[in-house]
């Protein structure tokens, strides 16, 4: 996937343009847009105009820019509008599932740099064979007073006639194999200096969605782990790799069992919700893709371990035993913040003794098992200080008031903690030199050591 990709998710709206981009509902294709395209101005008794919805409006795909497609618009059937009248955002609901189904929101977009402003600007519409344009953007400049993103363009001389088109344009980025759509450009302000544009970010589309109670603007991943085969154990020894590749290859071919089960992505979300975050208010990342990547992982090496297929039934169970949670950071995991907020994650139905698992954006440093593991009732010098503290009454963790009215327990001494990267960093990649010898006619050994080896770790 690659910038060409931008464009095929980026519609011609009539005067403007809009994003493509299929909920869960594989019946249906969004396209997101700003509020203003799908209205015109029509004059009124006074003389004055005034706007009104469309009746219809065409679009065209960007493969076939000059073949518009024209639907009819029926407000609160197949158009829906976000309910603050001053926000810029509106929904258009294609009854066909259009293919487009490699797009995902990006809530919490930092690198700004890496996206892309992408649109039909009418300033080249002389060029009919395509009039598709974009512009790099370069950094968040602030938010404005109505909760857009105000971001700055590689265009520094950017004016309305450059701009005018682009209106419902998506703010994209290339994500590992996919786009993420941050927001929408909408009618901004008049002074471009410095290539300055509004956007309005993605999560007020979701506010429409779930007002409206539409199909969620989740990825099409959390219906089945079949997306996500490809990604799961993509582990990379450097020039080590030809020791584990053979057992790379048997692993990735494992998550077929997972994958072929009853369990899904969402059944895993539904079910344990706010089990799965780390100390985590903001449950749109349970769309994050890397957390099911690393359950794919982790099911697929349970499996291995207890030597029959999960299924739904068995994850409480399981859950019981060990628990895996995640947190979107690259932080350090054994850092003293971290370590508070998993003070203030929720452990229920986990019986003492068990493991809790971390995932985490990024691994610890490698060739050192103290990074990967911290035992229970350890004594590193991080957690002695928290302990101190929570016996003192004096821990405070964000999000969490004081120690004694809301933390009931102290999870250190109660719980074995390791980094999720341990199952393949360490045991696999660190340890390669133990899997060299393993190829097809020996499967069957490999098969025995991951057994004991993984069966150790989850104490199965």
């Amino acid at each position: 996937m690659d910038e060409t990709d931008l464009k095929k998710y980026t519609i011609i709206l009539e005067g403007g343009s809009g994003v493509l981009f299929q909920p869960l509902d594989k019946t249906k294709t969004y396209i997101l847009s700003a509020k203003h395209v799908f209205y015109t101005d029509v004059p009124n008794d006074s003389g004055t105009n005034e706007k009104k919805l469309k009746e219809k409006i065409s679009y065209s795909f960007s493969n076939k820019q000059n073949e518009p497609n024209e639907v009819e618009i029926i407000n609160s059937k197949n158009y829906f509008e976000h309910s603050d009248p001053n926000v810029d955002a509106a929904i258009l609901i294609l009854n066909k599932n259009l293919g487009f189904n490699q797009i995902f929101i990006d809530n919490d977009c930092i690198t700004f740099n890496e996206c892309l402003l992408c649109g039909y600007p009418s300033k080249i519409d002389a060029n009919k064979n395509d009039r598709y344009s974009n512009h790099q953007i370069n950094r968040k400049i602030d938010n404005t007073n109505n909760g857009y993103f105000r971001l700055e363009t590689n265009f520094g001389n950017l004016n309305h006639e450059d701009i005018k088109g682009f209106s419902g344009g998506g703010i994209l980025r290339l994500n590992r194999g996919s786009i993420n759509v941050i927001g929408i450009q909408s009618s901004s302000i008049t002074d471009y200096a410095n290539g300055q544009i509004d956007i309005v970010p993605i999560h007020k589309f979701i506010e429409i969605v779930e007002k409206n109670n539409l199909s969620e603007m989740i990825p099409s991943f959390l219906t089945s782990f079949n997306f996500l085969k490809d990604k799961a154990f993509d582990l990379d020894a450097g020039i080590l790799d030809q020791n584990i590749s053979f057992t790379k290859k048997f692993l990735k071919d494992k998550t077929i069992e997972v994958i072929n089960s009853n369990i899904t992505p969402l059944f895993i979300k539904d079910l344990f919700n706010d089990r799965l975050l780390i100390n985590e208010k903001n449950h749109a990342i349970l769309n994050d893709e890397l957390i099911y990547i690393t359950w794919l992982e982790f099911l697929t090496l349970i499996n291995i371990a207890k030597e029959i297929s999960c299924n739904q039934d068995d994850l409480e169970d399981i859950f019981s035993m060990t628990r895996l949670l995640y947190k979107n950071t690259s932080d350090d995991w054994q850092s003293g913040d971290f370590l508070g907020d998993c003070m203030s994650s929720n452990y229920l139905g986990l019986t003492e003794n068990g493991t809790v698992f971390i995932k985490t954006k990024s691994n610890p440093i490698a060739g050192n098992i103290a990074y990967y593991k911290l035992e229970k009732g350890s004594l590193v010098p991080r957690i002695n200080t928290i302990r101190n503290e929570y016996e003192n009454g004096t821990l405070e963790v964000n999000n969490i008031g004081s120690a004694e009215s809301e933390i009931e327990e102290f999870v250190f001494d109660k719980y074995n903690f390791i980094h999720f990267e341990y199952l393949k960093k360490y045991m696999l990649i660190e340890n390669s030199e133990d899997f060299k010898t393993f190829k097809k006619s020996n499967e069957e050994e490999l098969l025995i050591k991951l057994k004991e080896e993984y069966g150790k770790v989850f104490e199965i």
